[in-house]
């Protein structure tokens, strides 16, 4: 397969996904808005399910139940990526066990590397299958049982056998690190933080970082956690934010397309809402991730250094009326994201016109059902 068919590919996936990051961080941005930065915390006791006690009928918890909208629809965009490569790869057989993997993959902290490598490999699997001859009677099975199961089944098991062992030692080891420089200078710490932020959004560095920095926190809530919670959090609105302005300030570079997904980015990132970058990461990883680590790092050292502390685990800009010496955190986050925004305006290559024509493929997923 070639490099033109993979990024054909890959794009597909994309236009799928875009939807669902925007709608599920923009109402994850209004709940924050409307309810309070920790909204997600906020739900009714529980019940049989999680919304068994639920009153959407009250302020707090109605913008609760926003949020959640928000985190499913969210939990949804790795899936919904992956579905659509292995629909452009395979066609329909490959749309259920690459949405499977792509929500495996999410639910492992894999981010979409891991999403993305699934779909190809589902992609592969089905593409294969389809080509086994079997007798007349198992034929009409073929598409709506045999390939979901066996190419489910394989890629699963590749992915428990050879993904997920390496991947979770592998954590462990960055999580260990960054706790380890408790000791050293401020800016770096906070650097390091921000930088595996801005790697792979939402991914496995990037919850490794955030892990790291609670645990900070859990052990020194009134020293350097609480500083490397304000690095953590400005590390992962930094990407978003920078990518979003750099489509504004380099219109000419980026598809109409990719303008209006990077106008929805802003309020995401300043929401801490860092996945809403991820269809600029997927489709241009080389150029969007080093930008967004060198802005978050940055962001994040300058954050540490400048004695910026919340008690908050989330919640972006909304954090603010409880962060110490929080223009500086302002400040810090503005200086990251122009270094972001500069520097991916400034490595990015001008959208072809076949690029124009290739993100346009498949503006509706259209699945036919026989009776």
């Amino acid at each position: 397969m070639s490099i033109k068919e993979l990024k054909k590919h890959l794009m597909t996936g994309i236009s799928y996904m875009i939807p669902m990051v925007v709608a599920g961080g923009m109402l994850g941005a209004f709940a924050k808005l409307f309810g309070t930065y920790n909204i997600g915390s906020l739900g009714p006791e529980a019940g049989a399910t999680a919304f068994s006690n639920l009153n959407a009928f009250t302020w707090t918890e109605f913008w609760w139940a926003i949020s959640k909208l928000s985190d499913f629809a969210m939990s949804f965009a790795v899936p919904v990526m992956a579905a659509g490569i292995a629909y452009s790869m395979a066609d329909r057989p490959g749309i259920v066990p690459a949405f499977v993997m792509g929500y495996v993959a999410n639910q492992a902290k894999a981010g979409f590397l891991g999403g993305m490598l699934m779909a190809f490999i589902v992609g592969f699997i089905v593409n294969w299958m389809k080509k086994w001859k079997l007798p007349k009677v198992l034929e009409s099975l073929k598409p709506v049982m045999i390939i979901p199961v066996l190419s489910t089944f394989l890629a699963g098991m590749f992915f428990f056998m050879v993904v997920c062992h390496p991947m979770a030692a592998a954590m462990t080891a960055i999580q260990m690190w960054i706790q380890s420089l408790s000791n050293g200078s401020l800016f770096i710490i906070g650097a390091v933080i921000g930088g595996c932020m801005g790697f792979d959004m939402g991914g496995p560095i990037n919850k490794t970082a955030s892990m790291a920095a609670n645990a900070l926190f859990a052990d020194n809530p009134e020293g350097i956690g609480s500083a490397a919670e304000s690095a953590k959090i400005i590390g992962g609105m930094t990407p978003p934010i920078g990518i979003g302005i750099a489509t504004l300030i380099a219109k000419k570079k980026f598809t109409e397309e990719e303008r209006n997904a990077g106008l929805s980015m802003i309020p995401m990132g300043l929401c801490f809402i860092t996945e809403g970058v991820l269809p600029f990461a997927a489709n241009d990883p080389l150029r969007v991730i080093p930008s967004s680590m060198i802005g978050s790092a940055i962001a994040s050292g300058l954050a540490m250094a400048w004695g910026c502390h919340t008690p908050a685990a989330h919640g972006g800009v909304f954090i603010l009326p409880v962060t110490e010496r929080w223009y500086m955190f302002v400040l810090a986050l503005i200086i990251g994201s122009a270094v972001t925004a500069v520097s991916y305006a400034f490595l990015r290559k001008p959208a072809s016109e076949e690029a124009v024509k290739e993100e346009e493929v498949n503006d509706e997923l259209e699945i036919a059902i026989n009776v």
